[in-house]
């Protein structure tokens, strides 16, 4: 049994139904016997408990129910006072008690015989991750209890947040512009561009500056499908070049001084023909490059959580390698349909190897040409060995 949808309406009757079905405290309820006092603990308590749903799936929490020790609602227990004043104390409290605010909140008194009860509405928000200002804890809630957030957990809250996203797909737009103005860091040979961004959670939230200096002397870098060679400094951070020439470069990579890490791999147009991007060979490229990347960022002391974003550009004119006899494809099936194939942002996280942190993004590119996923993995989700 839940509240009705529209809270406004929400009456007595349907706190009776709540115990009569003896609904209990969960994910999306929180039940309390009495209001928050106006300060000491039952202030932070109540700051957290809102938080906490904002930064889970949000849920309603009720004051003036009781429970009957196990969490299930039991009784309503009438709150004295005025119930117009005790909403405006409450939302007063909340709005100078969690930063940023919460958008979307109800507070709701429901009149029952004898005073009233609080319905606090709280909506998973948009504009987290929140946290109590006066400790500067952040919580979730979590099997029905809210709990404290570990430093790890705040990132991956804040890489998924709104403002940490924009960020991260600014410069994203940002460096591909460049790329397709011809504004690389190094003259490129015409042909199929695969890029590859890479931007660690603590680089999103603005916590990393790296010195770019000591690849000049003893640090290098990965590229895409090469051994590292030796980098060069410049505006941007530490920048290696794959084989450089007068006529143009086959890929580069560039570590940005504020933590965020672009590779890029040219693969050279043949005539007017098709471009062949490989259905093996690029996604070991990706596997090898993110397995050194976390390398140097351990290196750095730099978390191992990051976002992957892959794009390529004219992939109009690029195609899967693939035994189209094999595997009797339609003829749409492994081309791109657009000149500019911009995928979507994927969480690598870093408990999860190179190859099944790096999965869904694959899956992206071959989804992008018409098939199912990557068939470089078996249904369980394990990597193939074609080598």
């Amino acid at each position: 049994m839940a509240l009705l949808r529209d809270l406004a309406a929400t009456n007595e009757a349907d706190l009776h139904a709540l115990i009569a079905d003896q609904a209990s405290e969960g994910t999306y309820l929180d039940i309390k016997r009495e209001l928050p006092r106006p300060d000491g603990g039952g202030r932070h308590e109540f700051l957290a408990d809102v938080s906490a749903f904002a930064n889970s799936s949000g849920g309603d929490l009720i004051y003036g129910i009781d429970e009957d020790g196990q969490g299930h609602a039991a009784a309503i227990v009438p709150q004295p006072g005025n119930p117009d004043e005790e909403a405006r104390r409450l939302q007063d409290v909340l709005m100078n008690g969690i930063e940023p605010r919460v958008p979307g909140l109800q507070i709701q008194p429901v009149p029952v015989d004898g005073g009233f009860v609080v319905v606090i509405r709280v909506p998973q928000s948009w504009a987290g991750p929140h946290r109590v200002k006066s400790n500067q804890h952040f919580f979730i809630r979590e099997n029905g209890r809210k709990r404290q957030l570990d430093i790890p957990e705040i990132r991956s809250l804040f890489v998924r947040s709104i403002q940490q996203a924009e960020r991260v797909r600014d410069f994203r737009t940002e460096r591909l512009g460049k790329l397709l103005a011809g504004e690389a860091p190094h003259r490129l040979v015409p042909g199929v561009i695969l890029v590859g961004h890479f931007v660690p959670t603590q680089a999103a939230l603005g916590a990393v500056q790296i010195d770019p200096i000591p690849y000049l002397h003893h640090r290098s870098l990965p590229v895409l499908g090469a051994t590292m060679p030796i980098a060069r400094v410049n505006a941007d951070g530490a920048l290696v070049v794959r084989n450089p020439r007068p006529e143009g470069t086959h890929g580069y990579s560039q570590l940005f001084r504020n933590g965020f890490f672009e590779a890029v791999r040219i693969l050279p147009f043949v005539d007017a023909g098709r471009v062949g991007l490989g259905s093996v060979a690029y996604e070991e490229y990706f596997i090898e490059l993110l397995r050194r990347i976390r390398e140097e960022y351990v290196h750095l002391g730099i978390g191992t959580e990051m976002t992957c974003m892959i794009s390529i550009l004219s992939a109009d004119r690029a195609e899967l390698g693939l035994e189209r006899v094999r595997y009797v494809l339609d003829e749409h099936q492994g081309y791109f349909d657009r000149k500019s194939l911009v995928l979507p942002d994927v969480l690598l996280a870093s408990e999860l190897t190179p190859e099944q942190a790096l999965k869904p993004v694959f899956d992206l590119v071959w989804q992008s040409a018409g098939m199912e996923g990557s068939l470089n993995y078996n249904e369980a989700g394990e990597r193939i060995d074609r080598r």
